[in-house]
């Protein structure tokens, strides 16, 4: 019978333990923190496009009423806008509505002024005219329609106008300059969205 001679199995010492440890802590929270960091940068990126676009929409609408308009004013501290644009639609309150005509489209009339062609929805008289307003409530730009608050943007609580500037340049057109600052993981600086916008058959005032 012989003797066998088993091999020397050693473990892991105190200080290699602590230093595995210590490393495997290392690499944890190098991991954590990258992940975290990552997360806080794709936020970061999607809140600022998402703003972007909200920004875009509010200024695509102000054009479009500005285009349809009849007027367009702005109030001495430039934070409010008036927009007064026809009835396209004939409603009860018309003086041209009939019973069979309510909410149908008022027809066009096309009239020559100087050697323009203008392009006339009904009279400028007060119950043919729908008003128009853009004002600043807050942290969000509110549009209502004669009186009534309409969705203009899903998230203008995201958005903090710095300041809304619209200049009457001629009677032809107005040039908007809206400011907002996004609200971001990483704060950035207020992005400006300019907007020219032709006035419908070059009428300023009624």
């Amino acid at each position: 019978m012989k003797l066998k001679k088993l091999a020397k199995i050693r473990a892991f010492t105190l200080v290699e333990m602590m230093i595995a440890i210590a490393i495997a802590f290392t690499i944890l929270g190098v991991t954590l923190t990258s992940s975290i960091a990552l997360e806080k940068s794709f936020n970061s990126v999607d809140n600022y496009f998402a703003t972007h676009m909200q920004q875009i929409r509010i200024v695509d609408y102000l054009a479009r009423d500005v285009r349809r308009g009849f007027s367009v004013t702005s109030s001495l501290d430039k934070q409010t806008v008036t927009v007064k644009i026809p009835r396209y639609i004939i409603q009860a309150a018309d003086s041209d509505a009939t019973p069979s005509t309510i909410g149908t489209p008022r027809s066009p009339k096309l009239a020559i002024s100087s050697g323009d062609y203008n392009i006339n929805y009904g009279t400028t008289a007060t119950n043919q005219i729908s008003t128009i307003v853009y004002q600043i409530s807050g942290s969000s730009i509110l549009r209502t329609e004669d009186g009534v608050v309409t969705t203009i943007a899903s998230s203008t609580d995201n958005l903090i106008p710095e300041t809304v500037d619209v200049e009457l340049a001629n009677t032809e057109y107005t040039t908007t300059a809206i400011t907002f600052k996004p609200i971001s993981v990483a704060d950035r600086n207020g992005t400006v969205v300019y907007s020219t916008a032709y006035l419908r058959n070059r009428r300023r005032s009624l």
